[in-house]
């Protein structure tokens, strides 16, 4: 087991790479083996997915900033803007690959609404993306701005879809200590088991198209495709997520049930579908425990959106903390817990929103839970809207201990 220090800006290829001082500078050349860890250097800044093997684990070393990965492209300059004769709406002039799905001004403001046509540019950080039609897999970008958008903002990054996700998951790989901003659709995504991530930073991901002509957009922080067992996803911070920080899904029957998938001590802020997403299978003996949530269905997944916000339920609310869903029957042994999290606001959903067969509910723990007020709707489970805990618990006999936030 060997452990290799990756310095982008200050390794050298002639370095082995097996300490501090003597640094390498690109990783992909390293000869891995299984239990291998590949450690980069704090305050790197990478434009770029991070390329992943099997049975390695990946972190970081020295003091500053997480190293960060970042699938956003740079159109901060005044060439990279063009006017067009349509009144302040300027065309990006940077090849952009792929649909864009945001656009992040200043310092890490996701306030840029997506229009579905160019006639919807009428406001200031409205866009528009369409394919190019002179060159396939690029995209034509267009931003409203009453002046030169490089005059109104400081600082302007693009995130088109480039690459589906800025991590792939797999067998046996370990996370720790990174950042990763600015992807067009997933932060880390894939399948396999043994799969830990901890202390790391999630941030504006995802918003491009997934059906145009339904108008639906899509991106999730981490999400598990299909199959994986013994996850572990911890003290990790999610914020700016157009869909799901977490998630566990697949093409439905197919699907595996995931066991022993535990998401603990998380910070979640500012998302459009939920901080927990479950759908196609329920888990075995899996916990959602003493994270932080806040903000559902709220930041740049709800902006240019006629509320309840599109997805493939619409038009049911969209927009909670914990979302279950497409769960039509369970084998018996599945169990998730939901305990002893912390809910905040949800202005346009609900905490827990479960639209899966009552078998299933009834696998579901829920107790020591927190919430927000929410007198519109607390809780959508057995077909039943609810916005009284009280009431919540004496129908299910659920979250009995469960109690309203100060």
């Amino acid at each position: 087991m060997t452990t290799y220090y990756v310095d982008f800006e200050n390794g050298k290829p002639e370095n082995d790479g097996l300490s501090e001082a003597s640094p390498r500078e690109d990783y992909q050349t390293l000869d891995l083996h299984p239990g291998d860890h590949v450690l980069f250097k704090r305050g790197s800044f990478v434009r770029g997915p991070l390329h992943t093997k099997k049975h390695i684990s990946y972190g970081s070393y020295g003091e500053g900033p997480l190293p960060t990965f970042c699938g956003s492209v740079d159109v901060s300059a005044p060439e990279c803007w063009i006017s067009t004769n349509l009144e302040g709406v300027w065309q990006c002039v940077v090849p952009m690959d792929g649909d864009v799905g945001n656009l992040v001004f200043n310092d890490g403001d996701c306030t840029a609404a997506l229009k579905w046509e160019m006639d919807g540019l009428t406001a200031q950080g409205d866009f528009y993306s369409e394919p190019n039609p002179h060159q396939p897999g690029k995209a034509l970008l267009y931003l409203y701005s009453v002046i030169h958008p490089s005059l109104f903002y400081t600082h302007l990054e693009a995130v088109p879809y480039a690459t589906r996700h800025l991590v792939n998951l797999d067998e046996g790989m370990t996370f720790e200590d990174l950042r990763l901003i600015n992807s067009g659709v997933h932060g880390m995504a894939g399948h396999g088991d043994h799969i830990t991530v901890r202390r790391c930073v999630f941030e504006n991901i995802g918003g491009c198209p997934w059906n145009r002509e339904r108008r639906i957009r899509f991106g999730n922080g981490f999400e598990i495709w299909k199959q994986g067992n013994d996850i572990l996803i911890e003290n990790c911070s999610f914020r700016n997520i157009y869909d799901s920080c977490v998630t566990h899904q697949g093409p439905g029957a197919d699907t595996e049930p995931t066991h022993h998938f535990i998401c603990r001590n998380n910070s979640f802020d500012t998302y459009g579908m939920a901080a927990f997403e479950y759908r196609d299978k329920l888990p075995v003996d899996s916990t959602f425990e003493g994270n932080d949530c806040q903000n559902a269905g709220c930041g740049f997944a709800m902006l240019g959106e006629s509320l309840p916000r599109r997805s493939e339920i619409w038009p049911q609310p969209m927009g909670h903390h914990i979302f279950l869903w497409r769960i039509p029957e369970v084998g018996g042994e599945e169990s998730l817990s939901i305990r002893n999290n912390t809910f905040g606001p949800a202005p346009v959903g609900a905490a827990i929103y479960s639209i899966i067969s009552p078998e299933a509910e009834a696998q579901i723990d829920l107790s020591g839970n927190r919430y927000t007020k929410n007198h519109t709707l607390l809780h959508f489970f057995g077909g039943k809207a609810y916005s009284d805990l009280s009431e919540f618990a004496r129908d299910t006999g659920k979250d009995r201990d469960g109690t309203y936030l100060d």
